[in-house]
């Protein structure tokens, strides 16, 4: 399997793999600290925090990639096969339609966080990297959403 395939598969879990390993040291770290040695790591809770909250933005694409977000298809699934998958693609467009409107306000927000240099508490990194990768997600999300489409209308076609 080539790089570049193992990539498109495997990227979100990559990512929610090294921030769950993140979160993880430093929580164990910082109880180390606190109770072992009275000196707590006092930016490891807004880390972790952090780590947490991204990772629920990189299960979006994830979760379009391999079908496993949740809906509800109780009436989808009375219908025949072939007005399910209509009604598939319509949903996938409208899904791309709302990532790209939340690709248009992680943008602005950005830009309002760097408009005024808005820096976390603890280590007082820009906020706006962190609404960065949010949007990136959402990117990502659009891409995974193309790509779904591309390949049911690809299995319809053999």
């Amino acid at each position: 399997m080539s790089f570049l395939k193992k990539l498109d598969k495997n990227f979100e879990f990559f990512c929610l793999a090294v921030l769950l390993a993140i979160m993880t040291v430093l929580s164990f770290a910082n109880v180390v600290m606190r109770y072992c040695f009275r000196a707590p790591i006092y930016w490891s809770d807004e880390v972790c925090c952090y780590c947490l909250a991204l990772s629920a933005f990189f299960c979006l694409p994830a979760s379009i990639r391999y079908r496993s977000a949740i809906r509800v298809d109780t009436l989808t699934s009375v219908l025949p096969r072939s007005v399910q998958k209509v009604l598939q693609i319509v949903c996938d467009v409208i899904m791309i339609v709302f990532l790209c409107i939340c690709v248009k306000g992680g943008l602005d927000v950005a830009a309002n966080a760097s408009k005024i240099a808005q820096k976390s508490p603890a280590l007082q990194i820009p906020v706006s990297a962190l609404y960065l990768v949010m949007t990136f997600c959402f990117l990502l999300a659009i891409v995974r959403s193309v790509q779904v489409i591309w390949l049911s209308l690809k299995k319809e076609e053999k």
